[in-house]
């Protein structure tokens, strides 16, 4: 064990209980979203943290700008409190013959513009982990749904790593120009950019990782339509109205999809796995982290191997 393990458990009056609150409002966010979790009441967690800091005989929250967080103190209490809830976990599930403890949930926030087209992978996360409910967060920014707590992990699109949080880059994704078969047995295949209809998007608050390729347009582009979700883009195109540009990894899976517009090469993003720095992530969030860096990588290709869980530990 480690020192300050070691110094919880000669101070005989650290009550587990209280740890236990401690790392579930941490997780939570704030008490009155622990207080929920917990069927307690908002004010019980208040008093159990303060007998917490009583018994520890140091402060385990600190005022920031943005709220209160857990102090150096309070994140080496969040550590120890994690590796004894694991190990409780490990201990349920062993002594019931279950490879994990059922029932446990991760709330994943996906980029709005990429749920649509990785639903086939959560949903084999999702048969081949049934201990674990996955929550699907559709969000123009899940980076800010990890850090205000909304969301346990995130899958997050970028030119860089998000700040303030732990990531893994997967990969680049890249788009080109594509059109549904149909549409082209209408239009004509081997046309130029240009002679086609394309579909535009509008709503740039939900999807600010679009801008780059729909500045590619001239202005006398013919519009089909103007949509303002991803779902609606990709509709629209499976609907033989026009062409739209879409993530290059698609017609892998969408064999219907045939390319209209090549890939500019000076065009991408980045997919980054992401959590929060300041709280342990927990064994069902892990599992999920795993499983999505190692089906994920070999689809975008160009990041380096992950090794499982790495920098979420």
């Amino acid at each position: 064990m480690t020192l300050w393990a070691d110094a919880l458990v000669s101070r005989a009056m650290v009550d587990w209980d209280n740890l236990r609150i401690f790392l579930t409002a941490v997780r939570a966010g704030n008490y009155t979203a622990a207080a929920r979790r917990l069927r307690i009441d908002r004010t019980t967690v208040g008093r159990r943290l303060e007998r917490l800091e009583h018994q520890l005989g140091v402060s385990v929250f600190e005022q920031g700008e943005d709220g209160y967080h857990p102090t150096p103190a309070g994140k080496r209490t969040l550590e120890v409190a994690d590796e004894i809830a694991r190990l409780m976990e490990g201990l349920v599930a062993e002594l019931r013959g279950m490879p994990q403890a059922a029932g446990r949930q991760v709330r994943l926030a996906v980029a709005a513009e990429l749920g649509f087209e990785l639903m086939p992978d959560l949903a084999a996360f999702s048969e081949s982990h049934p201990h674990i409910d996955l929550v699907i967060q559709s969000a123009a920014d899940p980076a800010d749904n990890v850090l205000r707590r909304r969301s346990d992990i995130g899958l997050s699109l970028g030119t860089r790593q998000p700040d303030h949080l732990r990531a893994r880059r997967l990969g680049r994704l890249r788009q080109a120009g594509y059109a549904a078969r149909d549409y082209l047995a209408l239009r004509g295949e081997g046309l130029a950019p240009q002679d086609y209809e394309w579909v535009r998007f509008s709503g740039w608050s939900q999807a600010q990782a679009l801008r780059p390729w729909d500045d590619i347009f001239c202005n006398d582009v013919r519009v089909a339509a103007y949509v303002d979700s991803w779902q609606a883009m990709r509709q629209a195109v499976d609907c033989a109205m026009g062409a739209a540009f879409i993530w290059t990894f698609v017609p892998e899976r969408c064999p219907h999809l045939v390319e209209v517009a090549p890939v500019d090469p000076a065009l991408g993003i980045d997919l980054w796995i992401i959590a929060r720095d300041d709280v342990p992530v927990d064994a069902p969030a892990k599992e999920l982290v795993d499983f999505l860096a190692a089906r994920l990588q070999p689809i975008f290709g160009d990041a380096p191997a992950l090794t499982p869980s790495a920098g979420f530990r």
